[in-house]
């Protein structure tokens, strides 16, 4: 007997087939290593954790503030295995603490940081599609050209 599993890749697509934030890149990713973090959302707190000082309770798990270690502060969070690996150090024993991807018309950019549990350092990836866009651009750049052949327009018929 044996054979594939009942209904194995009938019908299937790939999972290729969805558009994925870190897949089809046309730029280079830009990457930093940094030992505070560059995205603003932990930042206050980082520069609290390494003075000793107390830092707020994540809401979702309790309330006020206590001094905690980097591995209680960061206990919740998860690793990104996209981007598995600390660029300074070359550890895959990270947590992601920022991530945020755009897109807009096909068009893509994220932003990923991950703190390093072994070194302590934060690395940073970015990415933007060359012609990304966000949405109020195409808007502004739509009207510009309304606007430049309705002057053009109005230029002819005097």
């Amino acid at each position: 007997g044996g054979g594939m599993g009942a209904g194995a890749g009938e019908g299937a697509k790939p999972e290729e087939a969805a558009p994925y934030y870190c897949h089809d890149l046309r730029a280079p990713v830009e990457t930093d290593v940094n030992a505070a973090p560059r995205a603003r959302v932990h930042s206050r707190e980082w520069a609290k954790l390494m003075a000793g000082d107390p830092v707020e309770i994540n809401p979702s798990y309790g309330h006020g503030m206590r001094v905690m270690t980097v591995d209680e502060w960061t206990e919740h969070w998860k690793r990104n295995d996209d981007f598995p690996e600390c660029l300074a150090c070359g550890s895959m024993n990270t947590k992601e603490h920022h991530f945020i991807q755009t897109w807009c018309r096909g068009k893509k950019k994220f932003e990923s940081e991950v703190l390093c549990m072994d070194c302590h350092l934060f690395s940073w990836r970015s990415y933007c599609d060359p012609d990304f866009k966000y949405p109020e651009q195409y808007e502004k750049e739509r009207w510009e050209s309304f606007n430049q052949a309705s002057g053009a327009a109005s230029v002819a018929a005097a």
